[in-house]
């Protein structure tokens, strides 16, 4: 069997040789498995602000006063349950947009009723620090507002760890966000495959699990397990949290699959009653001639 390498931060000399260090290393199958990083904002000022990511707010060793959060929603329902206030200004005009918008409408009146302030339909200008206040001014339809906070969260998404990797090198092609382009976990180079966040095709340790899973399968086993197959199993932890496993209603919709929708409010179960967790409400997708279950929520 020939050698497989996993290089955390390989760079590409050719599509068969690689440098990790000083070392030059040759391969004839090579798994890049780099991961994602926080993405910047990429707004005017930022650069001149000590903004903080998913890892930066876990360091804090004093509670925000005032937390602005730009997208997400995790820390922000944290942090408001620490004491901290908390502003969340959303570019979209609903939050969690991937969910139908009734989702999206109950998830943001449970978050409220919590404390938690939205903005949503925002376009960020600049942000600035002034003293111990950071400013953050932004559009909000035809309107130029500004807010002001102790402490500034980014959760504007995930970019792929490649900028070091030199992949054109390699003849490895990436999509228009930075993502490896794979076919079921091969790149463009057959005997190269990119694995878990660096591909786009999930962002959760489940699903680089079965990247790797799938990988094994094709390269033990010489299998046909496929990453386009598996279901997508979605977990926001939020309180309560809100997890999908397969498609919902728009998406539905957008196949053009003619679809049953079920729902029943958390209240309405006995065990949610039980250990007063009522809020939220459960939803069932289906096809409407097999019955076919297509996606939960």
């Amino acid at each position: 069997m020939s050698p497989t390498f996993i290089l955390p931060l390989p760079v590409l000399l050719t599509a068969t040789r690689y440098k990790a260090g000083d070392e030059l290393i040759r391969g004839e199958t090579i798994i890049i498995h780099t991961g994602a990083a926080a993405r910047s904002p990429g707004v005017s000022g930022i650069e001149s602000v000590p903004w903080l990511d998913n890892k930066g707010i876990l360091d804090l060793s004093e509670l925000p006063d005032h937390l602005l959060v730009i997208g997400g929603l995790e820390f922000g329902q944290a942090f408001r349950r620490f004491g901290s206030r908390v502003t969340v200004l959303e570019r979209g005009n609903r939050i969690i947009f991937r969910e139908d918008p009734g989702i999206s409408s109950l998830a943001q009146e449970l978050l409220e009723d919590e404390g938690l302030v939205f903005h949503l339909g925002t376009e960020i200008l600049f942000v600035e620090k002034d003293g111990a206040e950071i400013t953050v001014m932004y559009r909000q339809g035809t309107d130029k507002k500004k807010i002001e906070g102790s402490h500034l969260l980014v959760a504007a998404g995930r970019a792929p760890a490649v900028d070091n990797l030199n992949l054109e090198a390699a003849g490895v092609q990436t999509n228009e966000r930075g993502y490896i382009e794979v076919d079921d976990g091969r790149t463009s180079k057959k005997h190269i495959y990119a694995l878990g966040d660096v591909n786009g095709k999930g962002a959760f340790t489940h699903t680089s699990v079965h990247d790797g899973q799938v990988f094994l399968d094709h390269y033990l086993y010489g299998g046909e397990r496929r990453i386009s197959d598996r279901n997508l199993i979605y977990a926001m932890y939020i309180d309560p949290p809100l997890a999908r496993v397969g498609i919902n209603a728009a998406e539905a919709a957008r196949r053009g699959i003619d679809f049953l929708a079920a729902e029943m409010p958390m209240s309405a179960v006995s065990r949610a009653r039980e250990k007063a967790e009522t809020g939220g409400v459960m939803k069932v997708i289906t096809d409407a001639r097999s019955k076919t279950i297509l996606g939960t929520r």
